[in-house]
């Protein structure tokens, strides 16, 4: 055993079959914030993303791959949702801002999955963009609807 590992614990690793090597985040006094990071290929980018999944030690459930991939299969629904609120933030500075290519404009860097065990379910999806290098654009998704966006940078 390292020092490091004495003094913060071991670092809990799993490779998962579907979303591959993981690291496991514990809070032993808040279990309910216990989370995975991983990075995966997401379908709707042909990119790599960074991913956090909120769960146990034992992995992610099924609920969480199915929803996983409903969001890949739903993304142009999700990008639809999504527009027109960072446009909206957007022309809080540039009056005239207007999305013409989101998929060019707009790069899926994040996604943070919840547990999947209420209704409906509330996530997250960060992007990078051309118009703006030095900020990420996060939105809190209801489900395929966004609700919320933060700009950070």
């Amino acid at each position: 055993m390292g020092i490091f590992d004495f003094i913060f614990g071991k670092t809990i690793k799993i490779d998962d079959e579907f979303f591959g090597k993981m690291i496991f985040s514990e809070f032993k006094k808040n279990p309910e914030k216990n989370y995975f990071e991983c990075r995966r290929h997401f379908k709707s980018t042909d990119e790599i993303i960074e991913i956090g999944i909120e769960g146990n030690v034992t992995g992610p459930t099924e609920v969480q791959k199915d929803f996983f991939r409903k969001i890949e299969s739903d993304y142009d629904k999700i990008i639809s949702s999504i527009k027109p609120m960072i446009e909206n933030e957007f022309r809080n500075w540039k009056e005239d801002f207007k999305i013409t290519d989101f998929k060019k404009e707009f790069k899926a860097v994040y996604l943070f999955l919840p547990r999947c065990e209420k209704e409906p379910k509330v996530w997250e999806i960060a992007f990078e963009s051309e118009h703006d290098l030095n900020h990420t654009f996060t939105l809190t998704m209801n489900d395929l609807s966004a609700t919320d966006i933060l700009i950070d940078g």
